[in-house]
C-alpha cells in the first residue's frame, strides 16, 4: 500500500497534458493525421495500414507495418549516420555517374537513372549541373486551424515556386509540451524522407508537407508553380488511446535496413 500511496502522490503531482491530433489533407485527396499523446507521436494515412512512431522519451523511431506482422526501430542517432552515410555515398559517386550512365543503352540509361539519380544526387548524363538560387520572403503572420504561423514566399532563382506558413511556437489547442514533440516528429521525418525509401512508397504527399527547410511545423504549403497544396484543416484535443502507439510489440522485428529497401 506504500507503494501505492507514494505513486498515487508523483502523479498528483503531475501536470496532465492534453492529446492533440492534426488534420492535414491536400489538393491531391491527401487524408493524413499526426497524433501525439505523452511525448508520443504517431504518422498515419487515411487508407494506408502502416504508420510511424517516435518516442521523445527513448529517442526511437518505430516504422510499424501491420499487414506484414512486421516493424522496424532506429534511434535518431543511428538515423544521423544513415543520413550521414547517403550523403558520403552521395559525393563519392556522383562523379562517377556521368561515365557510367553514358556507357550503358539508351532505354537502360533512362531506367538507371529514374531509380538511382535522385538517390545518389547526380544529373542526367550529359546534363550540366544548373546553380539554383533560393530565397525566402515573409508574408506575415497568419493563423490555420487555431494555429499561428509565419507565411513566406520560396523563391528559386527569383520566381516563386511556394508559399509556406510555418508554427514556431504553440499555440491554439497546440500544448508546448505536444509542439516540442511534434516540432521533433517533423525533423525526424525529414530525415526519413530522403533516406528510407520503403517509408515513402506512396507517401510522397506527406513527405513534401514534412520536408520543407525551415524553422519550426508547416501548417500550410502551397505549390505555386503545379497549383498542388498541404495545409493542417484541423487541431483537436480529444484524449486518444495508448493502443494507437502500441500494439505492434508481438509483430516480426525487422533490421535497419528494411527501411532502405
Amino acid at each position: 500500500m506504500r507503494g501505492l500511496a507514494a505513486a498515487l502522490a508523483l502523479l498528483a503531482g503531475t501536470p496532465a497534458q492534453a492529446d492533440t491530433t492534426l488534420g492535414i489533407q491536400g489538393s491531391d485527396g491527401l487524408n493524413t493525421s499526426i497524433q501525439i499523446r505523452n511525448g508520443k507521436g504517431r504518422i498515419g494515412s487515411v487508407g494506408r495500414e502502416d504508420y510511424l512512431l517516435y518516442d521523445s522519451a527513448t529517442k526511437l523511431i518505430t516504422y510499424v507495418e501491420p499487414a506484414h506482422q512486421q516493424y522496424t526501430q532506429v534511434t535518431e542517432a543511428e538515423l544521423v549516420a544513415m543520413v550521414q552515410t547517403a550523403a558520403s555515398v552521395k559525393e563519392t559517386v556522383a562523379p562517377y555517374m556521368e561515365d557510367m550512365l553514358a556507357g550503358l543503352p539508351a532505354e537502360q540509361r533512362v531506367m538507371v537513372e529514374q531509380r538511382m539519380g535522385a538517390m545518389l544526387g547526380a544529373p542526367a548524363a550529359g546534363k550540366p549541373v544548373t546553380p539554383v538560387d533560393i530565397r525566402i520572403v515573409k508574408q506575415g503572420q497568419q493563423t490555420i486551424a487555431g494555429l499561428q504561423c509565419q507565411a513566406s514566399n520560396l523563391l528559386k532563382n527569383g520566381q516563386s515556386v511556394a508559399e509556406i506558413c510555418m508554427a514556431t511556437s504553440a499555440s491554439g489547442k497546440l500544448s508546448p509540451e505536444d509542439f516540442s514533440t511534434l516540432e521533433t516528429l517533423v525533423k525526424v521525418s525529414r530525415s526519413m524522407a530522403g533516406n528510407a525509401s520503403s517509408i515513402l512508397d506512396g507517401m510522397d504527399e506527406q513527405a513534401s508537407l514534412l520536408a520543407v527547410e525551415l524553422e519550426g511545423v508547416p501548417v500550410n504549403v502551397r505549390d505555386t508553380v503545379n497549383g498542388k497544396y498541404y495545409q493542417v484543416t484541423e487541431v483537436s484535443s480529444v484524449a486518444l488511446p495508448d493502443t494507437l502507439f502500441s500494439g505492434y510489440e508481438n509483430f516480426k522485428k525487422q533490421g535497419i535496413q528494411n527501411l532502405l529497401r
